[in-house]
């Protein structure tokens, strides 16, 4: 118990280090801020409330941490019809071992083909060019008692637009805890650390984030299945706090209804999302309103667990 304590106590010191300056810088000084799309259509239903949950492969990216809970090897696979003309696709892989789960994970980030000008009013279309934010993750995570888990992850960005590119390195380091009391979870982590990226002569810091997050779990035999809360706190480097919350029902373990709320931001909210399961393989659905006229987005996942 005595070394639980100590761990708890370590992360809630760095957490009380970081956490006031999360929120400090002004907002748009941050970049790449593509990081900050989650992977996932289960996660994306639930708002992105899921810091504390460890699902599948994505917690590799909600909680590098939380992965030492996902047995076996757990693969990921998401596509995203974004804003606009812009489509996400993104990929992870877990694999549980005997000293520890690794993880690997890609997002790339494509935009539509755009007509490429120079400066004058009246100029005729010179072609085309397009534009790509690329991030490729390793992660590694372990108990380190049994029901304290760490993780890290350390992600590798190429942002390019036509022949111009800039490159960094970020890391995530997340904690996840089993409590006594049961079905529920506790979590923590800290995100996208690393030096500003820097694009032709503009500097920018990635968007590095503080998140605590719970979720609680119980069973409901009246529906034959369960419900599942979640609640995350957000801190960003470049905006005032946000809070998701998300709320799962299950029916059998094969069917799931999902719904929740992302609040603090100027164009998202509601969030809905789909689900079934049948033996290793789960398929996924995620819709998110989009206001601003921006365009709304659909999430598709397919999942394997072996």
């Amino acid at each position: 118990m005595l070394r639980i304590q100590r761990v708890v106590l370590l992360v809630s010191a760095a957490l009380a280090l970081v956490a006031p300056a999360a929120g400090a810088g002004e907002p748009g000084s941050a970049g790449a801020l593509f990081l900050r799309v989650g992977v996932g259509a289960r996660a994306s239903g639930m708002g992105e409330a899921f810091t504390a949950i460890a699902a599948d492969a994505s917690a590799m990216y909600w909680n590098p941490g939380a992965m030492a809970a996902v047995l076996g090897t757990d693969v990921v696979l998401v596509h995203n019809e974004y804003l606009q003309s812009v489509r996400l696709e993104q990929a992870a892989l877990t694999h549980e071992t005997d000293f520890g789960t690794f993880g690997l994970s890609f997002t790339g980030l494509f935009t539509g083909d755009m007509e490429r000008r120079d400066d004058a009013p009246t100029s005729m279309p010179l072609g085309e060019f397009g534009a790509s934010d690329i991030a490729f993750a390793v992660a590694y995570s372990r108990y380190v008692v049994p029901n304290v888990a760490v993780g890290a992850s350390v992600k590798g960005i190429v942002q390019k637009i036509d022949q111009e590119d800039a490159n960094g390195l970020a890391v995530d380091v997340g904690i996840y805890h089993v409590s006594r009391v049961e079905g529920l979870r506790l979590a923590a982590v800290v995100g996208n650390l690393g030096k500003p990226m820097k694009f032709l002569e503009e500097e920018y810091a990635l968007p590095r984030y503080v998140k605590v997050g719970g979720s609680y779990a119980r069973d409901i035999a009246a529906i034959r299945g369960g419900v599942q809360f979640a609640l995350d706190l957000v801190f960003p480097n470049d905006d005032d706090g946000r809070q998701h919350v998300g709320v799962e029902f299950d029916y059998e373990r094969r069917f799931f209804l999902r719904a929740g709320y992302k609040a603090g931001y100027d164009s998202q909210g509601a969030t809905f999302g789909l689900g079934a399961r049948h033996r290793e393989f789960s398929l996924d659905y995620a819709w998110l309103p989009v206001g601003n006229d921006l365009g709304d987005s659909h999430r598709f996942g397919i999942g394997l667990s072996l």
